[in-house]
């Protein structure tokens, strides 16, 4: 009986020895199967995050065309030379004349019927009318946004695409050629008045875009007078219409991925 009991007990001891054997044999070989996985699934990601080729970037056509028709009154007018060197690749036509009106502007577009490039500058706005102190303001801004709008569709309708529309000069007087001082107090006070209304106009349209002169040169010595560009002014002037011609483009560009096959 008691030799029964010995032989029994070894053979039971020797089951949990196996047992125990096993299980510690599954216990070393599930972490080496799980890191297995989680190397192939992370080359698999990496190898993903790779695009086959670089993204292609489709531009617009009227940035594309590179063509541009410049509106001008005497403030653009006397920058044109600085504008085509700012755009060297840009095949570039100018009308207008110092002191136009937006509304005869519009009405030599109308019955010459010439064609514009694809994009409009557009650099009139200074010879408008007003009232000082904004006396009777909703309806010379109603008037302003009529003849506005109806010079876009008139540009619209000779092939227009796509407007950049440059904004008044809003400087401080202490800016402003003591020569001058003069003049700015008989103009100057209308500009941010033309301001908001283009400002509310390129909210209105996903066509018009705003290079923001009025931003950038509340400074001094970019003009001979209030207004008038010297060569400094004139160069300022070329960087604002590009980069916001740039910004237009960019905005409007489509990106498209190319993901390696079965990512």
């Amino acid at each position: 009986m008691r030799a029964t009991v010995v032989v029994f007990g070894l053979a039971v001891a020797a089951v949990f020895v196996v047992a125990g054997f096993a299980l510690h044999a599954h216990e070393k070989r599930e972490p080496i199967a799980a890191s297995s996985s989680s190397s192939s699934q992370s080359t698999s990601s990496t190898r993903c995050e790779e695009p086959s080729r670089p993204a292609t970037i489709r531009r617009p056509d009227w940035y594309v065309k590179r063509r541009a028709t410049v509106l001008v009154d005497s403030v653009l007018l006397g920058g044109m030379d600085a504008v085509r060197r700012t755009l060297p690749l840009w095949k570039i036509a100018q009308v207008g004349h110092p002191a136009v009106m937006i509304r005869i502007l519009n009405e030599d577009l109308r019955e010459s019927g010439r064609r514009v490039a694809p994009l409009v500058i557009v650099g009139i706005g200074y010879n408008s009318l007003w009232e000082r102190d904004r006396r009777n303001y909703r309806i010379w801004a109603s008037e302003f946004d009529r003849q506005a709008k109806a010079l876009l569709a008139t540009l619209k309708r000779a092939g227009a695409e796509q407007f950049v529309w440059v904004t008044l000069r809003h400087a401080r007087r202490a800016v402003i050629p003591e020569s001058a001082l003069g003049q700015f107090d008989q103009y100057a006070w209308y500009f941010p008045y033309v301001n908001e209304r283009l400002k509310r106009l390129d909210g209105l349209r996903g066509d018009l875009a705003l290079a923001n002169w009025a931003a950038v040169s509340n400074k001094p010595g970019l003009t001979y007078d209030a207004i008038h560009l010297n060569l400094k002014g004139a160069a300022l002037m070329g960087r604002t219409i590009k980069s916001a011609i740039e910004e237009a483009a960019k905005a409007e560009a489509v990106v498209t991925s190319h993901p390696k096959p079965g990512c």
